[in-house]
């Protein structure tokens, strides 16, 4: 008789609990919320880009040599700048530029700032300390 009981209360229980998640599964449907569903875009990659770690991408062509040859491309123009020197240490970026002979004080100084500004712009990625010698 005792597993008859129990038999009968599983039973009344399941049903309970079937009718429940039919009432709330087919509810009224017409109220509002302020958040709004969104989906990922049907890429393979659910929202982020480059998921797979053995796509290759723009990290093969980031290396100390290839920066400082564009870093040193990048302020061969600058009026004053002779030729420079590119050195790292992890996020550190140390330039040193040879000046044209003959620049003054006050030219020597807009030299390393506006190489710095240029560098800085080109390299988010690095602090840049500039420094010049003629």
């Amino acid at each position: 008789m005792h597993a008859n009981n129990i038999r009968v209360l599983l039973t009344s229980l399941a049903l309970t609990l079937a009718i429940s998640g039919a009432i709330a599964g087919c509810g009224n449907q017409q109220q509002s919320s302020s958040i709004k569903s969104q989906s990922y875009a049907n890429d393979g990659y659910l929202g982020q880009t480059n998921a797979n770690p053995h796509i290759p991408g723009r990290h093969m062509a980031l290396s100390y040599k290839n920066d400082g040859v564009l870093m040193a491309d990048a302020i061969k123009n600058v009026r004053g700048v002779r030729s420079s020197a590119v050195t790292f240490n992890g996020a550190q970026a140390y330039i040193r530029i040879k000046l044209d002979p003959g620049l003054s004080a006050q030219d020597t100084s807009r030299v390393e700032k506006e190489a710095a500004s240029v560098l800085r712009f080109n390299f988010p990625r690095y602090t840049v300390h500039v420094t010049s010698y003629k």
